[in-house]
């Protein structure tokens, strides 16, 4: 059960409600036809996920550098929004004000989404570095690959309006796609060193960083489409839905344990083994996951063969009922994710077992 100071629960709601009451006039005003219910909910999550985050980051001691990243992120998330109100026929400015408004916000996503996963892959791996000597590591790797992708469009702003929308977009996403993938590799080496090393830098912080590789296999599915040209039906705005809500559960529970003792112990104990060596500090077995890995072994090891017959017939659907492939692209990368994480979680559980890294 989650327990959290009222007082701070209050002014996360309060804070949450007048923003929820700001989205709820602004749905009134001209804006574009192709909003969907679903897209202001998840402006109303983001938004939601952006105090949480913040509210860690003022209550954090060790790890306020890598709530302060997510927080700028979540920030630049939450006001999004406000594209959609741009254009000729809508409330503010022209066609060629949303365009640039969509043209820095884009940019602002992917510099600060791949700060919050560079820097924290490599707080991970430099645990004893000077914060300041983090980011420099950081901004010196980050800066260049950015500049060279998205050069033309820092050199020439006035590049946009010579393209066509369906130009400007398919370069655009495919520039994102390609600095994406310079961070999915970083997901690679913190997992590897995670399953290596199991270090603990911070409680949820594991947690968290799952749920953004979950983030960017379907923002890179998103990039896909919108470069190759293919329907994805929306089924990623869901399916991100999902996982923002589990961020805001992750988020809270981590508020919760940082205003408990305990939790404040715990993370005083931590920073204090990174600093003075090694201590053996045990986790206590979590019932909740240790039963969801069972749940789910079971049908992997001991079912398997109805796991398959379940995939073939879900193959044979696909084929028979001609669904999209968009569809079926993101489903597949959904599933995918989910797949990978579990087997890295089974095999990092079943080594801290073996190593007795954990307290029944």
């Amino acid at each position: 059960m989650i327990k959290i100071n009222q007082k701070i629960l209050f002014r996360i709601l309060n804070v949450w409600f007048a923003y929820l009451m700001i989205l709820l006039f602004s749905s009134y005003l001209p804006h574009w036809e192709s909003i969907d219910y679903y897209n202001w909910i998840n402006q109303a999550i983001y938004f939601l996920l952006f105090i949480l985050s913040f509210s860690v980051f003022t209550k954090e001691t060790f790890n306020k550098d890598l709530f302060l990243n997510l927080s700028i992120y979540l920030f630049v998330m939450s006001f999004s929004f406000l594209n959609i109100f741009l254009g000729d026929d809508y409330l503010l400015g022209n066609d060629n004000v949303s365009y640039y408004f969509y043209h820095y916000k884009t940019l602002l996503f992917c510099f600060f989404f791949n700060l919050f996963i560079i820097y924290t892959v490599l707080k991970y791996l430099f645990p004893n570095i000077r914060k300041f000597n983090l980011y420099l590591v950081c901004l010196t790797f980050l800066i260049p690959i950015f500049i060279v992708q998205f050069s033309p469009y820092i050199k020439d702003l006035k590049l946009v309006n010579t393209l066509t929308s369906g130009q400007y977009l398919s370069d655009l996403n495919r520039r994102v796609l390609l600095t994406y993938g310079f961070s999915l590799p970083f997901f690679i080496i913190y997992g590897y060193r995670l399953y290596k090393k199991d270090r603990i830098i911070g409680e949820y912080i594991n947690m968290v960083m799952a749920c953004f590789f979950i983030y960017i296999c379907m923002d890179l599915i998103d990039m896909l489409s919108a470069v190759f040209h293919f329907r994805l039906y929306n089924i990623s705005q869901y399916i991100l839905t999902i996982n923002s809500i589990l961020i805001c559960v992750i988020l809270f529970k981590k508020l919760s344990f940082l205003t408990s003792e305990y939790g404040q112990f715990y993370e005083s104990l931590v920073h204090n083994k990174i600093n003075l060596g090694k201590i053996q500090i045990k986790r206590q077995r979590s019932e909740v996951n240790s039963r969801l890995i069972k749940f789910i072994k079971l049908y992997f090891y001991q079912r398997r063969n109805y796991l398959f017959s379940l995939v073939f017939i879900c193959i044979i659907g696909c084929s028979y009922f001609e669904l999209p492939k968009g569809l079926i692209v993101n489903m597949i990368g959904y599933v995918g994710s989910l797949f990978v994480l579990f087997l890295f979680i089974h095999a990092l559980y079943k080594r801290r077992a073996k190593q007795k890294f954990i307290l029944d």
